[in-house]
């Protein structure tokens, strides 16, 4: 945001690589977090996917400086072979995924800086 403004909201965190594969398979409810992070070690550029998920999603590709290296809206797929996927215009080290268009409401645009860390407050 324009003055360094700072906004601040709780994801889910897809640490390891089978949370990271099922994402936000068969969610319907983020039972008040505004999405998902999947975080990786290191540089990644690998591709995402809608298989089995049934909310229309918006995805940030991530830098590891936070830049934002480029975003897309994800459409529902069914649980099925050939699904759309949906590749980062380059290497990201965090992936944000949130519901449609919701990507600008948490401050993710082009020349944001994205810091992923810190706590929580509890949800219910």
């Amino acid at each position: 945001a324009k003055g360094g403004d700072l906004l601040a909201w709780c994801l889910l965190a897809a640490l390891e690589a089978r949370q990271r594969e099922r994402g936000l398979m068969e969610v319907t409810d983020l039972r008040g977090y505004s999405g998902m992070a999947f975080l990786y070690d290191e540089d990644v550029t690998g591709a995402f996917y809608m298989r089995n998920t049934p909310m229309p999603l918006s995805i940030a590709w991530i830098s590891a400086r936070g830049a934002v290296v480029s975003t897309a809206d994800m459409a529902p797929c069914e649980d099925r072979d050939g699904c759309p996927t949906y590749p980062p215009a380059g290497p990201y080290r965090t992936a944000i995924e949130a519901p449609k268009g919701a990507l600008p409401l948490l401050g993710i645009t082009p020349g944001a800086t994205v810091t992923v860390g810190g706590a929580c407050a509890a949800r219910t």
